[in-house]
C-alpha cells in the first residue's frame, strides 16, 4: 500500500538480512519481482551490475535464510519455485513436452521461470531439518510420524499403521453425534479445515450456529453490500446470488454473509491500513455496535440478519505485546480495536451475472470471519493443538499431484493421530506411493537438497577443524562428538534459524 510504501523501500535499502519463510508456497513470479525490486533499490548504494541480479540475491543481501518444505502445497495454479527447467542456455529453452503443455498453468510466464533461476542460484548454505518438534511424542503422536513419514518416503505401511489412521475416519452422520457432550467441547475447539471453498463457506456458518448456540449467545449475519463499478445496476436476484459466493479469495477476502456474536473468536480477513491489524491474527468479539436505523430485534431471537451493516466491531487480540497498545483516537481499552466495514475500490472482483457476462464488484463487508475454519492453504503453518476436523474429498478440478501435498499438509497440522477426526478419506495408495507418483520433480529436487545438506556439514567441519574450534568447549557441547572427534547430526526438535 502506498502509506506503507517509503518505509518499506528504506528497509530494502538499509537491510543486512532477509528471510523467506514457507518457501513452498511463495509464488514464482512475485519471488521474482521481489528479488529485482530489491537490486534496483540497492543498486547505487551496494554498486550492483543490474545485470547480474540473478546471480546476487536481492540486491546482493549480505545474509539471506530461506526455510520451507517442497513437500506441501504449491502456490495456488503455480508450479513451485524448486520445479525449475533444466535448460542448455537462457535463451534456448528446453521444449515442453506434450504432458508440461497439457499441464502448463495459465499464469505461468517468463518472470515465473526467472524467480526459479533466481532461487536456483541462491543456494549456498544448505540445512536438512529432520527433527519432528511439532508431533507428540506419546504412541499416537509418533504413528502420525510414521504414517507422515511413508508418505514422504512412497513405501508401504504396515496394516496395523494402517488400521490406526483408518479408526479416525468418521461418517458425516457420526459427526452429528459429536455436536452433543461430552465430544462437543473438543469438536468446537479443534481447527475445521477442507480443500476446496464450496465445503470450507458452509463449514464456516455452521460452526458459527454451533459455537453461537454453545455459548448461550445470539448470532448476527452481517450481510455485505455489492455494487458495480460502472452504471450497472443489479437486480435482487443477483444481489442474493453474488452474497453466495462462496471462495473468498475471489472477493476480496470479504465473506457474504458475516456471523458474529459476543465472544466469538474471529481472524481479520483482509489487509487493513491500520498497522497492527494484519491479516489472520487472532481475535475475539468483545462488542457489536449497531447501526441506529436498525429495527428492534425480536425478543429471544437466537440469530438475526442484520438490516444495515453495524458502524463497527470492538475485537480484543488476547496476546500480551497487543495487550499493552492503546489506540489513539479511539476510546477503548488496551489491546481492543474498533474494525469498521471496509469498501475498497481497488479490491473489485469479477461475478458472472449470466453466461458469458461478468461485472466487476466493490463490496462493503466488515472485514472479519471464523477464526478456526481454514482451506488447507489457511491451515498451513498451523499447529492444530487443540485438533483438526479434515474433510480430505478431493475436489474435481484439483490434481493429483496437488492432492498428494493437501494430503500430506492435513494430516501433519494435528500433534497426534488421535486429535484427528477425518471425513473423505481415500485409498490407502494415496498414503503411500501417491505423492511420489505425481510429485516426481519435487520429490527429487528434495533429495538434492539432502545431498547439498550433507556437502555443506562437510564444509562446515572443514572451517571448524582449520579454525580449531573443536578445542572450544562450547562448540563441542553444541554440536556434539563421536568417537572418532567427528561431529554428530542432532536430531533437532523444533524449527530453527542458522545464520
Amino acid at each position: 500500500q502506498r502509506n506503507k510504501n517509503d518505509a518499506l523501500e528504506q528497509q530494502i535499502l538499509a537491510s543486512l538480512a532477509c528471510i523467506v519463510d514457507e518457501l513452498s508456497m511463495s509464488a514464482a513470479d512475485v519471488y521474482h519481482a521481489l528479488g529485482l525490486r530489491f537490486s534496483v533499490k540497492r543498486c547505487e548504494d551496494w554498486a550492483l551490475d543490474l545485470s547480474r541480479y540473478l546471480q546476487e540475491w536481492f540486491g546482493k543481501m549480505p545474509i539471506g535464510l530461506q526455510l520451507g518444505d517442497f513437500l506441501q502445497l504449491r502456490p495456488a495454479a503455480q508450479a513451485s519455485l524448486c520445479e525449475w527447467v533444466e535448460v542448455p542456455s537462457a535463451v534456448e529453452p528446453a521444449p515442453l513436452t506434450e504432458l508440461q503443455e497439457a499441464e502448463a498453468p495459465e499464469q505461468a510466464s517468463n518472470a515465473a521461470e526467472l524467480g526459479r533461476l533466481l532461487f536456483k542460484n541462491s543456494m549456498g548454505i544448505v540445512v536438512h531439518f529432520t527433527g519432528t518438534g511439532r508431533f507428540s511424542s506419546c504412541a499416537s503422536g509418533q504413528a502420525l510420524v510414521a504414517i507422515l513419514q511413508h508418505m514422504r518416503q512412497g513405501t508401504a505401511m504396515t496394516d496395523a499403521l494402517w488400521a490406526q489412521l483408518q479408526s479416525r475416519v468418521y461418517e458425516v452422520q457420526q459427526l452429528q453425534d459429536l455436536q452433543t457432550a461430552p465430544s462437543r467441547r473438543a469438536f468446537l475447539r479443534a481447527y475445521w479445515g477442507a480443500l476446496a471453498w464450496e465445503q470450507v463457506a458452509r463449514l464456516q456458518q455452521l460452526r458459527a450456529v454451533l459455537e453461537a448456540e454453545d455459548a448461550g449467545e445470539r448470532l448476527y449475519f452481517v450481510q455485505a453490500i455489492d455494487k458495480p463499478t460502472g452504471d450497472a445496476t443489479l437486480s435482487s436476484a443477483q444481489v442474493s446470488a453474488a452474497l453466495q459466493c462462496l471462495n473468498m479469495t475471489k472477493t476480496g477476502y470479504l465473506i457474504g454473509m458475516c456471523p458474529l456474536f459476543l465472544g466469538m473468536d474471529v481472524r481479520i480477513s483482509c489487509i487493513l491500513p491500520e498497522p497492527l491489524l494484519t491479516r489472520e491474527l487472532p481475535r475475539i468479539v468483545r462488542r457489536i455496535e449497531l447501526h441506529p436505523k436498525e429495527p428492534p430485534t425480536p425478543p429471544g431471537a437466537a440469530c438475526v440478519v442484520l438490516q444495515y451493516p453495524p458502524l463497527g466491531v470492538l475485537v480484543e487480540v488476547a496476546d500480551s505485546d497487543y495487550g499493552q497498545f492503546q489506540v489513539p483516537g479511539d476510546d477503548v481499552p488496551k489491546g481492543h480495536f474498533y474494525v469498521r466495514p471496509v469498501f475498497n475500490k481497488q479490491s473489485a472482483w469479477v461475478f458472472e451475472v449470466a453466461p458469458k457476462q461478468k461485472l466487476r464488484l466493490v463490496r462493503k463487508q466488515v472485514p472479519l470471519a471464523p477464526q478456526r475454519v481454514l482451506t488447507h492453504f489457511g491451515l498451513q503453518g498451523i499447529t492444530a493443538r487443540s485438533g483438526l476436523v479434515a474433510f480430505l474429498n478431493q475436489p474435481p478440478w484439483m490434481k493429483d499431484g496437488d492432492y498428494g501435498l493437501a494430503l500430506y499438509v492435513m494430516l501433519s497440522r494435528a500433534t497426534k493421530l488421535s486429535d484427528l477426526w477425518l471425513i473423505g478419506v481415500p485409498e490407502r495408495p494415496y498414503f503411500e506411493g501417491f505423492l511420489h507418483e505425481h510429485n516426481k520433480t519435487l520429490v527429487d529436487r528434495m533429495s538434492l537438497f539432502e545431498r547439498l545438506s550433507v556437502q555443506s556439514e562437510q564444509a562446515a567441519e572443514k572451517y571448524i577443524q582449520k579454525l580449531l574450534w573443536r578445542g572450544n568447549a562450547y562448540v563441542n557441547r553444541t554440536l556434539g562428538v563421536s568417537g572418532t572427534g567427528q561431529a554428530k547430526r542432532r536430531r533437532l526438535t523444533g524449527k530453527t534459524a542458522v545464520a
